[in-house]
């Protein structure tokens, strides 16, 4: 288990468009100034307060989960280590155990709740559109992520005074998102700036892809700018926000590796600037021992570097595969070889480490390898960023056609193969509600009932 973390320290950054939030380009280090009266919580100097809570709890779920998610998704190979910077064994085979609890649900149920007190209070206030807008914007985020990394709902009332036990839904997560559509729209309405209605343009397609609303989806993504990129960002000063990615995979920790992923041959092969790895002369096996196999041939992802690297949230290119996912549902003009030419948009504006020269477009013959094609350039261009897992579980679930790019690690004949991978069998790309919840909640049954 990590480390519990504290933090006093957010930072938001926005790359490509410059959007106009609060705390846009700079950290800011906050101090406690210790309990304030209830009802000064919606004074205009204690809103950016609020927004900042949000975004920190946002931040520290990040820092914890992404390398989780990359796990599961087969985007990063264990290393062994299971101490600072590291997962315990069987998230190590993509596997959550029920009691596997970091902290990182009670911190999005936190974010989540810190903006709709925020919401309630700042629309009581009559507060400024900027501030307006943040609030549901972070509110939209934190429910998506909620979305797209847990496996069932805890549905507490929007309410934030209402205080009766959530709802608990199993299997299914779009209560999430459609509170995540709710108030990406209610941003949409006090968006003061064009970079700030592509923040909740951009959010709310991704959201409506889960819905299955292609049309909604294929709107909203075409309208945003195809540079544009919103992220969350990490910061230095404590541990608690620091970029885990990063963090973890520095010479002293070592905790995971790019070998004997997929993403180790299509980098020496391609040159893709976004799944750049890198042979560390230092180093050459990770800090750990990974249970069956011994030390772990060591080479590291070079798309993190520093701790206060942040990770995005929505990206314009992200957009374009978003398009033409919906269009592969039937959006649009539901021809594939529309789909294709997104997808090839975004994979031909990348020039090659290895030649400086555009990649080569994928050449597809059917529909079922467009789907193919769509599926590996979105694992490509949100390589590390914590999506993947929670797209392969939303394919599985729609049967969409086409293969994923997975490495088959349960396979004796494949060289990072150990026992541990079918001593615990991967996980559905999702994480487990905690102990902690299931024990306080009445209507949420015990783990496995």
């Amino acid at each position: 288990m990590r480390e519990m973390k504290r933090n006093t320290e957010r930072r938001v950054r926005v790359v490509g468009a410059a959007l106009a939030l609060a705390t846009a380009t700079a950290a800011c280090e906050v101090t406690n100034p210790g309990p304030i009266d209830d009802q000064f919580i919606g004074d205009p100097t204690a809103q950016p307060g609020l927004i900042f809570g949000t975004q920190r709890s946002i931040a520290t779920v990040y820092s914890d989960n992404v390398l989780d998610m990359s796990l599961m998704a087969r985007e990063v190979f264990p290393g062994g280590q299971t101490g600072a910077w590291g997962t315990n064994v069987a998230v190590h085979a993509g596997n959550i155990q029920p009691d596997y609890d970091n902290g990182s649900f009670d911190n999005l149920q936190t974010a989540r709740f810190i903006a709709e007190t925020a919401i309630q209070r700042f629309t009581a206030a009559g507060a400024s559109n900027p501030n307006m807008f943040q609030a549901h914007l972070w509110a939209a985020f934190a429910y998506r992520i909620l979305g797209e990394w847990w496996c069932d709902a805890i549905l507490a009332d929007e309410d934030p005074t209402v205080t009766t036990a959530p709802q608990f839904v199993a299997d299914n997560t779009d209560g999430y998102f459609e509170r995540a559509v709710k108030n990406f729209t209610l941003a949409l309405g006090f968006a003061s700036t064009e970079q700030e209605r592509q923040a909740a343009l951009a959010g709310r397609a991704s959201a409506h892809l889960w819905l299955g609303d292609w049309s909604a989806a294929l709107a909203d993504a075409m309208e945003v700018d195809p540079g544009f990129t919103f992220q969350i960002g990490q910061g230095d000063t404590e541990t608690a926000i620091y970029n885990y990615m990063a963090e973890g995979n520095s010479g002293t920790f070592r905790s995971y590796t790019v070998r004997f992923t997929w993403f180790e041959d299509y980098y020496t092969q391609t040159g893709d600037p976004r799944t750049p790895w890198a042979v560390d002369p230092k180093y050459n096996v990770a800090v750990g021992s990974l249970s069956g196999f011994g030390q772990v041939p060591y080479i590291e992802q070079t798309k993190y570097s520093k701790r206060t690297d942040g990770f995005d949230l929505a990206s314009g290119w992200e957009m374009k595969l978003v398009a033409a996912e919906a269009i592969l549902q039937g959006a649009g003009s539901g021809a594939w070889q529309d789909a294709m030419a997104l997808i090839n948009e975004v994979r031909t504006r990348n020039l090659s480490d290895n030649d400086g020269q555009p990649l080569e477009p994928w050449v597809a013959n059917s529909e079922d390898e467009a789907w193919q094609y769509l599926k590996r350039e979105r694992r490509i261009e949100l390589w590390l960023e914590g999506r993947s897992a929670g797209d392969e579980r939303r394919w599985d679930a729609l049967n969409t056609p086409g293969a994923l790019d997975i490495p088959d690690w349960e396979n004796p004949d494949h060289p990072g193969y150990t026992s541990l991978f079918t001593e615990y069998p991967r996980g559905p790309g999702c994480l487990d509600i905690p102990e902690a919840e299931r024990d306080r909640n009445p209507n949420v049954p015990p783990s496995g009932g």
